[in-house]
């Protein structure tokens, strides 16, 4: 896995875009790229975005997935996360882990629906932000790209943004009763 170190330095602001950028070639592939840039992020201040369809196929729920959220949780205070989906319902069913471990940080991590009008526009990505990102290009495959491209983040973050800003905010941490 050519996975380069998304710290900025002066020798990656020279480099290529050729090495800024690879392929994903399949869903193991991306899920062994995002544990990997979780584990580098989860000791870093960082904020992230991730935005799927449905997150059925993620490895969100993972022990270990969710250990790197927690120690990132604890270690960065200010640090934000923002999942938008098309649909939250697979997230309880398929990531009772990780929905476990939002109800503590529901401060932290919001969940957002897209608009009906905005789900074809709902490609899987991650984005840890300014640093690296991940993209499916097709996701019934999942071949996609990486980047840590700072113009390429740029757009997948504006992307990202103006489907989010058309959405709703869903799956609440808590159910309220009477």
């Amino acid at each position: 896995m050519d996975l380069p170190d998304p710290t900025p330095d002066a020798a990656s602001d020279t480099a290529s875009p050729a090495h800024r950028s690879g392929r994903i070639d399949g869903w193991l592939d991306f899920g062994d790229r995002l544990r990997a840039i979780l584990a580098m992020g989860s000791t870093e201040p960082a904020d992230w975005r991730l935005c799927d369809a449905d997150f059925a196929r993620w490895p969100l729920g993972e022990r270990g997935v969710v250990e790197a959220w927690q120690q990132w949780a604890l270690a960065h205070p200010r640090g934000r996360m923002v999942l938008l989906a098309t649909r939250l319902d697979e997230l309880p069913r398929r990531h009772p882990r990780w929905l476990a471990w939002r109800r503590d940080w529901t401060h932290r991590v919001t969940c957002w629906q897209a608009s009906e009008e905005d789900a074809p526009q709902v490609r899987p990505m991650l984005l840890w932000a300014g640093r690296i990102g991940l993209r499916l290009l097709d996701e019934v495959t999942g071949a996609g790209v990486w980047s840590t491209d700072p113009a390429t983040l740029q757009t997948w973050q504006a992307d990202f943004d103006v489907i989010s800003q058309r959405s709703t905010e869903g799956m609440p941490s808590t159910t309220l009763g009477l």
